[in-house]
């Protein structure tokens, strides 16, 4: 009885988003099922499968946990995943992973804990997409008493088990410091223009808000007065590394004293990597954030005024289905929020044998 009216409350939600969703776009509907199929391919089995399998560890004794990232297949949330797994195979539960393909799809998050309740997970890790839209359904299976753990992203209520994740406004200072460590670095005068850009993969991340808030504060308090952030032009390219590309080149030929750029996210960073290298453009120093393919390449041709924030974000997946699978056994735990940390990582230590444990687990 718990269960179908949790079920009836996430699904509730989703129809609610599915017909915001409508009104701005008539492809919302096919977006969903696309995702929704993604999701479950990373599974043992697809389709209704996932449903099955679940039943079937359960028979055998085993908990399951679902770990629902942001976007399937993104390198910053496959290390994530790497770490969940791990803890499955290490821990003796069963490890559903899932996610989405855009980090604007709300709706296909929705879907996915939807289908994670129906199934009676033991507990949920999830990422959320948005700190707004899913703090009701995500509180709906805290209360039902689902252990709820989050990883990287909170919701706006206190409404779930645990949380594993970075400090994000002090994460935010960091970059901003090391941004303007490197301009002056560079020869930038304090006098001279400089305008520093950024964009973000959504406007309805907590994570990405409190980075974007942290580098704001210390880049008032700390930079030079004529040294701006284009606060009025942040782009938001919704995890689409194509647009984010696009967003990139525009700031390059829309601002001429551009002279640096601040990636909050994987996706924005990318976008900036990918922009930069396209154009040449080796006299605008870059921030961003996690460890991709992308940035490791920018960062070891050593032609590029880079560095990046990289989190633990293995860490926040192994430790998220431990933790899970605790409460699920009866355990408690010591600390509701744990700060998992950063690192910059740059030219001069990627190398070194910390960067190398967190960046290949």
């Amino acid at each position: 009885m718990r269960k179908s009216k949790l079920a009836a409350v996430v699904l509730a939600a989703a129809m609610a988003v599915t017909g915001l969703a409508g009104c701005g776009s008539t492809s919302s509907s096919g977006t969903a099922a696309t995702t929704a199929a993604a999701g479950e391919a990373t599974t043992a089995a697809a389709g209704d499968k996932t449903t099955e399998a679940a039943k079937t560890d359960k028979k055998s004794g085993e908990k399951t946990i679902y770990v629902i990232v942001k976007v399937l297949g993104n390198q910053y949330w496959s290390v994530l995943q790497a770490g969940a797994e791990q803890a499955g195979k290490e821990l003796g539960c069963n490890v559903v992973v899932v996610g989405t393909a855009l980090e604007s799809d709300i709706e296909g998050q929705l879907t996915l804990l939807q289908n994670a309740v129906s199934a009676q997970a033991d507990g949920i890790v999830i990422a959320p997409l948005d700190s707004v839209s899913l703090d009701a359904p995500i509180t709906e299976a805290y209360k039902s008493g689902t252990p709820v753990v989050l990883v990287d992203t909170v919701i706006k209520s206190d409404n779930y088990s645990a949380a594993l994740l970075t400090n994000n406004v002090e994460a935010g200072k960091t970059a901003a410091d090391e941004l303007i460590s490197r301009l002056k670095n560079r020869g930038i005068s304090e006098t001279e223009e400089a305008q520093i850009a950024i964009q973000v993969g959504s406007t309805g991340s907590q994570t990405i808000n409190d980075r974007v808030k942290g580098f704001n504060e210390y880049w008032e308090a700390n930079a030079p007065e004529s040294w701006k952030v284009l606060n009025n032009d942040i782009k938001v390219n919704d995890g689409d590394i194509s647009k984010a590309v696009g967003f990139c080149q525009d700031f390059i030929t829309t601002y001429p004293n551009l002279k640096g750029v601040f990636g909050p996210n994987n996706g924005s960073t990318v976008g900036f990597v990918t922009g930069l290298t396209e154009t040449g453009r080796d006299d605008i120093s870059m921030v961003g954030f996690d460890f991709s393919a992308e940035i490791e390449t920018m960062i070891r041709s050593g032609k590029f005024d880079v560095a990046s924030v990289v989190q633990r974000q293995y860490y926040m997946g192994y430790d998220g289905v431990k933790t899970a699978l605790q409460i699920a056994d009866g355990g408690e735990i010591k600390d509701k929020t744990v700060d998992t940390g950063v690192i910059l990582v740059d030219k001069t230590n990627v190398d070194d044998k910390e960067i190398q444990s967190i960046i290949n687990p």
